[in-house]
């Protein structure tokens, strides 16, 4: 499937009861029951399978504002079409294996009940995401910050690596660990990072890096690459290579008082550079 579901605001304890039972049981089907008389139409138009799953992020009823859970959703089922026998051996699974859910429930609160999620591959994240992280497939959005439990949104795939990673470190402290690392380095011999490059990993830990962003205005973008027409304003040489998304020259915006230093997002304080001359402006000496 080319899009994933969110879940807003499922009780937690129905989350680690399924957790549990698939740690015992990595093949075992369990089921979410999200409050709603609404179908999930986009799950109703195609359903989910074992072959074509549907990734489902879930915020708790506790921490909206953060996605702690994940699941496959390997099935979508109308409980109003459910039959009897069916009705029957689900609740002998939910006695068996999430109890805390007591039942398959039709009504709350007199409401018709009206989605049953088949899910698989339930995992606790290590580290919870922002709900802002998610962009929503509608209009390319990131999702807003929710106040009360319920309802869903259609939104773009994580990449894979989100999930497997092993901590996070802020960039700027990341950064400095990384360059005093390099300078000890510079100070052994050779030999001796020769032994270390043997006994080390050649496949590296991945972690997520958290770094400060700045909501970028597209029409200074636009602006300032049309009066560039493909020449960087720093070294007057034409871009260096024409870029493959849309066949335009390839130059990069520069602030010249940098945002992170509450510079203006403006024509005025923008210009187009070529990465050599953007690069240089960053990290190249400087000339009085």
């Amino acid at each position: 499937m080319n899009y994933a579901l969110y879940l807003n605001g499922i009780y937690e304890s129905v989350l680690d009861e399924i957790v549990k039972a698939q740690k015992d049981d990595k093949e075992l089907i369990c089921y979410l029951q999200p409050y709603s008389s609404r179908n999930i139409k986009q799950l109703e138009k195609k359903p989910p399978s074992v072959q074509d799953p549907i990734t489902c992020y879930i915020s708790l009823t506790t921490s909206l504002l953060m996605v702690s859970y994940t699941a496959a959703i390997i099935q979508w089922e109308s409980k109003s079409e459910l039959k009897s026998e069916r009705l029957n051996l689900l609740n002998e699974h939910i006695d068996k294996c999430q109890p805390g859910e007591e039942e398959i429930y039709l009504k709350i609160d007199g409401k018709d009940c009206a989605n049953l999620l088949s899910v698989v591959e339930m995992q606790k994240l290590e580290i919870p995401l922002p709900v802002q992280n998610f962009i929503k497939v509608s209009d390319s959005l990131p999702l807003k910050k929710r106040t009360r439990s319920g309802g869903w949104s259609y939104v773009n795939n994580l990449p894979n690596w989100i999930e497997s990673t092993t901590g996070t470190i802020i960039a700027d402290d990341y950064h400095k660990i990384l360059e005093t690392s390099i300078e000890k380095a510079k100070k052994d011999t050779e030999e001796r990072r020769k032994e270390r490059l043997r006994e080390s990993p050649k496949v590296p830990e991945s972690f997520q890096i958290v770094q400060r962003g700045f909501k970028r205005n597209p029409d200074v973008i636009v602006s300032v690459l049309a009066r560039a027409n493909g020449v960087c304003e720093k070294c007057k040489k034409p871009a260096p290579f024409i870029r493959a998304s849309n066949n335009t020259p390839y130059l990069e915006i520069h602030h010249r008082v940098m945002l992170s230093q509450d510079g203006e997002d403006t024509e005025e304080n923008a210009m187009a550079v070529c990465p050599n001359c953007h690069k240089e402006l960053h990290f190249g000496v400087k000339y009085n």
